[in-house]
C-alpha cells in the first residue's frame, strides 16, 4: 500500500509538471510568434517610411544630434531587436533548445536593464537633456535652416504641425519667432538670394495658403507689428496671423500632458519582459528535469537488465 501511494504521488507530480511545461511552452511560443510578426510589420513600415521619405517623421531631426537620424531608423532597429528575441524564444520553446532559451533570457534581461537604467537616467538628468535639445535646435535653426533642405523641411513640418515658431518661449521671447530675425543665417542671406526681407518663414503662419495672411504674418504688410518689431510685443504690436510660441515649449507641454501614458507603457513593457524571463527560466528548468528523468529511467533500465 505504501509503495502504491508513493508511485501514485510521483505519477501525479510528473503529470503536473508535464502539463505545466506544456502550458509554458505553448504560451511562450504564441507570445513570441506575435512579437515576431509585429517586428516584421514594424520593419516593413520603417523601411517604407525611410524609402518614401515621409516628411512628418523628419521633425525629430531638429532635436537629435545627428541630423538624418529619424523615426524610420528607430523603428527599423526596434523591429530587428524584436525579431531576434522572438525567434530565439519561438525556436527555443518548440525545439526545447536550452541555448536559445538562455540567449532569449539574456536579451530580455538586457532590454529590461536598459529600460530601467534609461528611465532612471532620463529622470535624473532631465534638465541636462532638455538643455542639450534646446542647444541642438538652436544650432540647427541658426546654421542649417535655409541651407540644408532636409533640415529646412523638417523645421517647416515641425512648425506647421505643432503651430509654433522658433525654439522656446512665448511672443516676448528672443528664442521663439524673433530668433529668425535676430540669429539665423536664413534671415541674413535673404536680401542676396530673394531680394526682399522676410522676418519669419511661411510655416510660422496660421493660414500659409492665404496670400493676405502670409503677407501680414511674415512682416510685409504692417511695419509696426510683430514680426517686424519686438520683442517685447505690446497689445497694439500683436500679429494674430503668426504662431508665437516656441516649438520646444509646445512639444514639452504635450509630453508633460501625456506623461501618464509613457509611465503606463513603460510599466507594461517592463512587466512583459519580466514575464518572458520567468517563462524562459521555467522552460529551461523543465527541460533540465526532463533530461534528468530520462537519464534516470535509462539507468534504472540498465540496472534491471
Amino acid at each position: 500500500m505504501y509503495l502504491f501511494v508513493t508511485y501514485f504521488n510521483q505519477f501525479i507530480c510528473r503529470m503536473g509538471l508535464a502539463r505545466c511545461g506544456k502550458i509554458v511552452k505553448y504560451t511562450m511560443f504564441i507570445l513570441n510568434l506575435l512579437t515576431f510578426l509585429g517586428g516584421c510589420a514594424l520593419l516593413g513600415y520603417g523601411s517604407y517610411l525611410k524609402d518614401n521619405n515621409i516628411s512628418l517623421f523628419g521633425i525629430l531631426t531638429v532635436v537629435l544630434e545627428y541630423v538624418h537620424l529619424s523615426v524610420p531608423w528607430i523603428l527599423i532597429i526596434t523591429a530587428i531587436v524584436c525579431i531576434i528575441v522572438s525567434f530565439l524564444g519561438c525556436c527555443g520553446a518548440i525545439k526545447k533548445i536550452r541555448g536559445m532559451l538562455t540567449m532569449h533570457f539574456l536579451l530580455l534581461l538586457g532590454l529590461f536593464l536598459a529600460l530601467l537604467v534609461g528611465g532612471v537616467l532620463g529622470y535624473q538628468y532631465k534638465e541636462t537633456i532638455e538643455s542639450s535639445i534646446v542647444l541642438q535646435m538652436e544650432t540647427s535653426l541658426n546654421n542649417s535652416y535655409g541651407v540644408d533642405n532636409f533640415v529646412t523641411h523638417a523645421w517647416d513640418q515641425l512648425q506647421s504641425t505643432l503651430h509654433c515658431c522658433g525654439i522656446e518661449g512665448n511672443e516676448n521671447s528672443t528664442y521663439s519667432w524673433s530668433f529668425y530675425k535676430l540669429s539665423t543665417d536664413w534671415y541674413k542671406n535673404q536680401v542676396q538670394t530673394v531680394g526682399r526681407l522676410q522676418y519669419v518663414p511661411e510655416s510660422c503662419c496660421k493660414y500659409p495658403y492665404d496670400t493676405n495672411n502670409v503677407t501680414k504674418c511674415i512682416g510685409l504688410q504692417n511695419r509696426y507689428t510683430a514680426p517686424v518689431v519686438g520683442p517685447p510685443v505690446s497689445l497694439i504690436m500683436q500679429n494674430d496671423q503668426l504662431f508665437t510660441q516656441g516649438c520646444w515649449t509646445v512639444l514639452l507641454s504635450i509630453v508633460q500632458n501625456k506623461l501618464w501614458l509613457a509611465m503606463i507603457l513603460g510599466t507594461v513593457s517592463a512587466s512583459l519582459l519580466l514575464i518572458g524571463m520567468i517563462m524562459s527560466v521555467c522552460l529551461c528548468k523543465r527541460i533540465e528535469e526532463q533530461i534528468y528523468e530520462e537519464d534516470d529511467e535509462r539507468f534504472q533500465e540498465f540496472i534491471l537488465s
